[in-house]
């Protein structure tokens, strides 16, 4: 599975992908009409975000809040060995959904990344 995103703030969400959520950065990829793609290898699967040099943010973006509050593509979920790390990392962020134990040895949090994106963080014990 791949992932792409377009962020408003490239460097922002390196950060928070990269050095926050701790996730492998596989380096860029130089695509058509001089667009880059940044990759992340995680949980079985890529995450791109797409540098576009040059041309500014686009102006239109998802509409902020709750995932489930509009249609279409809404979050992403991603299995990970320590939330409770995950949690003083992103100190500040904005939570969606605080992590809860769903049922006993299945934890879940839902936060946003720089771009509102709904990222949902899943520990299985």
């Amino acid at each position: 599975m791949q992932i792409g995103i377009v962020p408003r703030d490239l460097e922002t969400s390196l950060r928070f992908y990269r050095d926050t959520l701790g996730f492998a950065y596989a380096g860029p990829l130089e695509v058509i009409e001089g667009r880059v793609l940044h990759r992340f290898e995680v949980d079985g699967g890529t995450l791109k975000l797409l540098e576009v040099p040059g041309q500014p943010p686009p102006e239109r973006r998802s509409p902020p809040g709750p995932f489930q509050s509009a249609t279409g593509i809404r979050w992403m979920t991603f299995t990970v060995e320590d939330l409770d790390g995950l949690v003083a990392r992103l100190a500040g962020a904005r939570w969606q959904l605080p992590v809860t134990e769903l049922r006993p040895g299945l934890r879940v949090g839902i936060v946003e990344d720089p771009d509102g994106n709904a990222v949902e963080l899943v520990e299985r014990r």
